[in-house]
């Protein structure tokens, strides 16, 4: 996905990456099919040096882990933590891959505000991203008890 440069400046870029590979992971498309054998005897190769035309094959690696834990906050953020148009819009945005102003007519945006109100989401996704890391974490401690 294609993000303005103007917007790359006003997003964290830490967390805009997560987005962005929660958004390759849990997007629902064909990727290139390769078989398994090519992929056996391209691994063997890179290992033994031999990479004559294997330069120019893109790897991309895939945080899986981290797009699952993205996936389960978006969930639990998605039913009670965030305004209701936030998680659609996230979703729309990073994992559907829907341009701007498609997100602004399904949304009723303006398409001058879809900027500020994206910065807006990432902003308080990110907040409730870092509360669940810390809470699935220190589940032990985060249970109040009395004494």
């Amino acid at each position: 996905m294609k993000t303005p440069k103007l917007l790359l400046d006003r997003l964290p870029a830490d967390f805009h990456d997560r987005l962005c590979n929660w958004g390759e992971v849990m997007r629902d498309r064909h990727r290139r099919a390769v078989s398994p054998t090519y992929q056996v005897c391209r691994d063997l190769a890179r290992r033994a040096g031999q990479t004559r035309n294997l330069e120019n094959d893109a790897v991309q690696e895939w945080d899986e882990a981290d797009a699952g834990l993205i996936e389960r906050a978006w969930s639990l953020a998605a039913s009670y933590r965030m305004h209701p148009q936030a998680p659609l819009l996230l979703r729309a945005y990073y994992v559907m891959g829907h341009p701007p102003y498609l997100i602004c007519r399904m949304q009723g945006i303006r398409a001058r505000e879809f900027d500020d109100i994206l910065v807006r989401c990432v902003a308080y996704f990110q907040q409730f991203v870092a509360q669940f890391e810390n809470r699935l974490h220190n589940s032990a401690q985060s249970v109040m008890t009395t004494v």
